[in-house]
């Protein structure tokens, strides 16, 4: 019970995200498994939270991975009680960044990692992104990926600098670093 099952129609909506071209990061079944892990955030969230797609503008590969999640996500994504409604955010206008709850960071940024961490971070913002790399070099709180298996990495020292933190049932289906 404590996993929360997505309603049918994003089901449906991830299901038509899946023939995305391979050069997007993030795949739909990372959307699920992210959507998912947001019911285990303490505190918790609900209702109705706009969620950050963070990408370059300046790079068609990150427009186009933000553009694609933003569609799969619809009009929101439901897990549970929490309804997170994408919102596209380019890296030029991060300042915005405190005004969502959640940043979900598309390829392309590595260079910008670290000050989209630090506005989300004073923020008290989530950030997750499907490149590992910026969970382990401490500017994501939150990796996910779902091939070959579901892999949730998260950095402590990150959740703790966005004063994020999370069910203890969470803690242990994940690698903390």
């Amino acid at each position: 019970m404590i996993l929360t099952i997505l309603r049918a129609g994003f089901a449906a909506i991830l299901l038509g995200f899946a023939a995305m071209p391979a050069s997007a990061e993030t795949t739909a079944k990372d959307l699920e498994v992210f959507g998912k892990t947001v019911g285990f955030l303490d505190p918790g969230l609900s209702g109705t939270v706009s969620a950050a797609i963070v990408y370059d503008g300046t790079n068609a590969a990150s427009k186009a991975e933000a553009d694609a999640i933003a569609a799969a996500m619809g009009s929101g994504l439901t897990a549970g009680g929490v309804t997170l409604t994408p919102v596209l955010v380019d890296v030029s206008a991060i300042s915005s960044i405190g005004s969502h709850k959640v940043a979900i960071l598309t390829g392309g940024l590595s260079g910008q990692h670290a000050a989209i961490f630090a506005a989300a971070s004073a923020a008290g913002v989530l950030t997750v992104s499907a490149d590992d790399s910026c969970v382990r070099s401490g500017n994501c709180v939150m990796g996910v990926k779902s091939v070959p298996s579901v892999q949730i990495l998260v950095n402590q020292a990150a959740a703790g600098k966005s004063s994020i933190g999370f069910k203890q049932a969470f803690r242990m289906m994940i690698t903390e670093i």
